[in-house]
């Protein structure tokens, strides 16, 4: 019974409405009461005691009639009394009794969860402030104590020589959210990992298939073989520099793994997706740039606001059959619009069909990606420049990379911020930046599963 509860409704209601069981349970606990309430208690203890002594001869007769006889009714309102108490009584042990059980069901769960759930996440947070805190005090021991997840990658130890390798934990994020989040690359491509050592691997590539002939009965059969080439990809190396306050790595109600994760894996993809896709030669020549892929050419002096629904059929039929399957136009959003108004000149139906629940949207049937790293209106009315693909990119292309990303913690540099011009002196602003880097590498494969639809000459 709620002791709490009791002494309100004591102080609320008076002494008299309280059960017998209620006043003896008051009277044994009269110490939890406040100085004022327990004199008030005590005071209707003694006057109710008075009451009992006044009516303790009618009590006695309580139960005869006039002549001394049983009074029935009498005896029936006290039985009745008595059971009406008894049973009061008994459904308060029982409601004691649920209330109580039913907290110790809570607690068991709660135990429960903290044990195989929230411990869980506090150790990876913890793992990650720990290395963070241990890069932010130079401490090397600790970082070489997380062997695999914080190894040196040089034998003497020294971070000068570029970092170390950051906790799994934080790595796996990062990889996630890359790849799953953002980065149209990393998610259409097709990904290969690199394995062993070296930053290069020989890839097969089939230049010439297989030629048959028809023979006459007992002719002679003809030989033929197919050809194959090997193309080199290369890792490259591709970095990216957080600057934070001081403070975050000190505030335990920062989430570190998320914000850093994130923070990289916006950077990393948005590169790879410019160098993936429009890169020039340095370091990658991308999709839209490359010599050997199919190309459709747009009318001299015509540029993205002259996109046809003929110029897009043209790529679709420039493309071999054996692409088509799983084939996408890849495009700006500014490209998008223009194509959006477009109508197949035979039906007047659009071309362009908006997406439905479970099924994507389409162009002449077939889905698209909106790629921000590709021309947008005003890019792409320079001449002779692709600005949209259509291809199988899991045939044609290759994403691969070591699954390692390393560390360092600046804290004496001068950078410049996310907009390119704001230049941040991290000793001057109580700042620290943290370097993130990864080797990564791609390869068109196979070029002759994309065609690239490219704005005309100047006229």
């Amino acid at each position: 019974m709620n002791i709490a509860k009791l002494i309100s409704k004591f102080l609320k209601s008076g002494y008299v409405a309280l059960t017998a069981d209620e006043k003896s349970l008051l009277k044994e606990n009269v110490g939890l009461m406040t100085a004022e309430a327990s004199k008030k208690f005590k005071d209707a203890e003694e006057a109710a005691a008075e009451d009992e002594g006044e009516d303790e001869d009618e009590d006695e007769d309580e139960g005869e009639g006039e002549d001394g006889e049983v009074d029935e009714k009498a005896l029936r309102e006290m039985i009745a009394k008595s059971a009406t108490d008894e049973v009061t009584k008994k459904m308060g042990e029982i409601s004691d009794m649920l209330v109580d059980k039913f907290f110790k069901g809570a607690k068991a769960q709660r135990s429960k969860f903290l044990a195989t759930g929230k411990k869980e996440v506090d150790s990876s947070k913890n793992e990650t402030r720990t290395f963070f805190k241990a890069l932010l005090e130079g401490d090397k021991e600790t970082l070489k104590a997380y062997k695999a997840k914080a190894t040196t990658i040089n034998e003497t130890g020294d971070d000068a020589k570029g970092g170390y390798l950051i906790p799994e934990e934080l790595r796996a994020e990062v990889l996630r959210l890359a790849q799953n989040q953002y980065g149209v690359a990393r998610r259409e491509m097709f990904y290969l990992p690199f394995t062993g050592p070296g930053n290069e691997r020989k890839i097969p590539t089939l230049l010439t298939g297989v030629s048959v002939s028809w023979v006459n009965e007992k002719g002679k059969k003809p030989g033929t073989n197919p050809t194959f080439s090997l193309v080199t990809q290369t890792l490259k190396k591709l970095a990216a520099i957080i600057p934070f306050t001081e403070e975050i790595l000190e505030d335990s109600a920062v989430n570190l793994t998320a914000l850093v994760a994130q923070l990289f894996a916006e950077a990393v993809a948005k590169e790879e997706d410019i160098q993936f896709f429009t890169g020039t030669g340095t370091p990658w020549t991308g999709v839209l740039n490359n010599g050997s892929v199919n190309h459709v050419d747009m009318g001299a002096g015509e540029d993205i606001t002259d996109i046809t629904a003929d110029d897009l059929l043209d790529m679709i039929d420039e493309t071999p059959a054996g692409a088509l399957t799983g084939a996408k136009f890849y495009l700006h959003r500014h490209a998008l619009s223009v194509i959006r108004k477009l109508k197949d000149p035979v039906t007047g139906a659009y071309i362009f069909q908006r997406p439905t629940d479970g099924m994507p949207g389409t162009i002449w049937d077939f889905p698209y990606e909106l790629v921000e790293a590709f021309p947008n209106k005003t890019e792409g009315l320079t001449h002779t420049k692709g600005i949209i693909a259509f291809g199988n990119l899991k045939l044609a292309c290759i994403l691969g990379d070591k699954q390692q990303i390393r560390a360092k913690l600046l804290d004496q540099a001068t950078v410049t911020d996310g907009d390119g011009t704001t230049v941040l002196n991290l000793a001057e602003e109580d700042m620290i930046a943290l370097r993130l880097e990864e080797r990564v590498g791609y390869l068109l494969a196979l070029p002759s599963a994309v065609t690239v639809l490219k704005t005309g000459t100047a006229s």
